[in-house]
């Protein structure tokens, strides 16, 4: 039965479990590692610490020139191991090159830049160290993505697997033996740059040395380069609160809106994957004028996402302080409100994400910048009004209506554009039946992890029942699922 060919659904479901795989670190590493830095630091520090993280997540992209993004799109149908040389080389010396600006700069402006990212310069010691962690996320993504375009999902995972298995190990114990943040920025940034070295001897293995050229970077950046103050934006919209609590409030508040932050935003690790997992799907798809088949795709990862992530906002509602209580210490609980406001936020930043691949299909990304502009707008208004009213969970709330702009502009784009549409019928369903399970589960006394854990599988087999009696899914969903299913069973989904 192993040898029975993999139908183009149980690739793609393949595809999007090992990416699942690996991006199940991004979170987990900022939870697991969680009661290692709130019970070792003050809520000062754990915020410079969050702080520092953000700003290495977009500065990273930035000082990669986002040819990442070029990397997937023009190496993905490319075999000719001589024009990926090529392409390498062009790519890689230029965010070298950028990144080295960058790092001297923050040498001669380390007072300044530690006023303006953190509201007080005793943190500059860390400024020329975070910018050097963010060249170094910048190279070992470019070279992720080069991975990705050859499609080599499994050893893509394997490799950021084992590096947030290194970060996780670094932080905890670092942390707990309470040494300063710039010894654990130090060995983060020693660690990954050993597995770079290792990546791009494998990369070069294969396609041989690449020499720094000229040659297509033009057109290379012609591509990516636009997209980066959609990308800025974006970061701006999920990022930027932390600093508008710091400076209308204070830095202990950041870190405490940070802590509940992290457990509203592990409804990230259901949409990330659908991301990266579809974008190259779709794109196959649309080049050989397979309109209905993008349609249908780009459909179903919706229903997915909606079905596992608006029962799972209201699941960590209930599971916030209880784990919140084990994973921080109590002058982090501040009410499971907050953590489902920032769910919330989430799972209609995931809706844009998914949807806004058809931008690129049209080639229409013209676009993405003004919408991008109104939503960030709208961000900095809501979060100038709400918070010295409303404190923390104002900065919350601007996250939301932020978001629900971005959101239901691309749904209507993809409904428009291509006849993609999810059923209000099914969504209204996947809500009351996630409510429904919240007050189910919300009458189980939780007691520890046991406890934790015992509500989590109560909460799943209580919005399964759910969504079994009240025929949610249609008998081509089942038929799919039991294609998937088969595909399991059979070992092809994983190969």
């Amino acid at each position: 039965m192993s040898n029975l060919p993999v139908t183009e659904s149980q690739k793609f479901v393949g595809d999007l479990v090992w990416v699942t795989a690996a991006y199940l670190g991004v979170p987990l590493v900022g939870l697991i590692t969680l009661p290692a830095l709130t019970k070792s630091y003050t809520t000062a520090v754990y915020a410079v610490w969050i702080q520092s993280v953000f700003i290495v997540g977009i500065l990273s992209l930035i000082l990669s020139l986002y040819l990442g993004s070029a990397m997937v799109r023009f190496l993905a149908a490319e075999d000719d191991k001589m024009v990926r040389r090529r392409a390498l080389g062009a790519m890689l010396w230029p965010v070298l090159l950028f990144s080295g600006l960058f790092f001297v700069i923050s040498l001669l402006f380390s007072q300044e830049l530690s006023e303006i990212l953190f509201a007080t310069p005793v943190y500059a010691y860390l400024v020329p160290l975070i910018i050097l962690w963010s060249a170094v996320e910048a190279v070992f993504s470019l070279l992720i993505c080069y991975l990705l375009a050859r499609r080599r999902i499994k050893r893509l995972s394997t490799i950021q697997v084992s590096l947030s298995v290194f970060k996780m190990a670094v932080i905890v114990i670092l942390a707990l033996s309470r040494y300063e943040l710039g010894w654990i920025i130090g060995c983060i940034v020693a660690g990954e740059t050993i597995l770079i070295v290792a990546l791009f001897g494998m990369i070069i293995s294969e396609i041989g040395w690449s020499w720094p050229t000229v040659k297509g970077l033009k057109d290379y950046l012609a591509f990516s380069t636009p997209l980066i103050p959609g990308v800025i934006l974006f970061w701006a919209i999920g990022s930027s609160d932390r600093f508008f609590i710091t400076y209308l409030l204070d830095l202990s508040q950041s870190g405490i809106y940070s802590a509940s932050s992290s457990i509203g935003v592990l409804i990230a690790m259901l949409y990330g994957p659908i991301m990266v997992a579809l974008s190259p799907v779709l794109s196959r798809l649309w080049d050989q004028g397979e309109k209905s088949k993008v349609s249908t795709y780009l459909e179903y990862s919706n229903k997915l996402f909606v079905t596992l992530a608006i029962p799972g906002a209201a699941g960590l509602y209930i599971l916030s302080q209880p784990l919140l209580g084990i994973l921080t210490t109590p002058a982090y609980m501040v009410g499971g409100g907050l953590v489902l406001l920032i769910a919330m936020a989430t799972v209609l930043a995931g809706l844009y994400q998914i949807n806004v691949y058809v931008i690129f299909l049209v080639h229409q990304t013209k676009w993405l910048l003004p919408v991008m502009t109104l939503a960030s707008v709208a961000n900095i208004i809501a979060n100038l009004a709400l918070i010295p009213v409303l404190g923390i969970t104002g900065a919350a709330i601007a996250a939301i209506i932020a978001y629900l702009i971005l959101s239901v502009t691309m749904m209507v784009w993809a409904r428009r554009v291509i006849g993609c549409k999810i059923s209000m019928q099914f969504i209204l369903k996947v809500i009351i039946g996630s409510v429904f399970m919240a007050v189910c589960i919300n009458f189980i006394h939780i007691s520890g992890i046991l406890g934790i854990i015992t509500v989590a599988v109560a909460g799943v087999i209580i919005f399964s029942v759910w969504m079994w009696l009240t025929k949610a899914f249609s008998a081509s969903d089942i038929n799919l699922i039991k294609e998937i299913v088969n595909g399991l069973r059979q070992g092809s989904v994983l190969k």
